[in-house]
């Protein structure tokens, strides 16, 4: 029983962890997307945007104003 909720335990830290990368990951991009970029930094941060958001990092609404960010960049 005390190996199972060790388990339970470990697989809980590790799912947290896991989103706060993932949300740390978002806000990078944001950073980067802040100031002017070419042609191919749009490219290379729509892709991560992407990643992000198949990786459920991202809401559809969160992957959207990003990508609008991006764009108008």
């Amino acid at each position: 029983m005390e190996v199972i909720l060790v388990i339970i335990v470990l697989a809980i830290v590790s799912f947290i962890w896991g989103r706060l990368y993932d949300s740390w990951l978002a806000r990078k991009i944001g950073e980067e997307v802040g100031g002017q970029r070419s042609h191919d930094d749009q490219v290379v941060l729509l892709e991560k945007l992407h990643r992000l958001k198949e990786a459920g990092a991202l809401t559809e609404a969160e992957y959207e104003a990003q990508k609008a960010r991006i764009l108008e960049n």
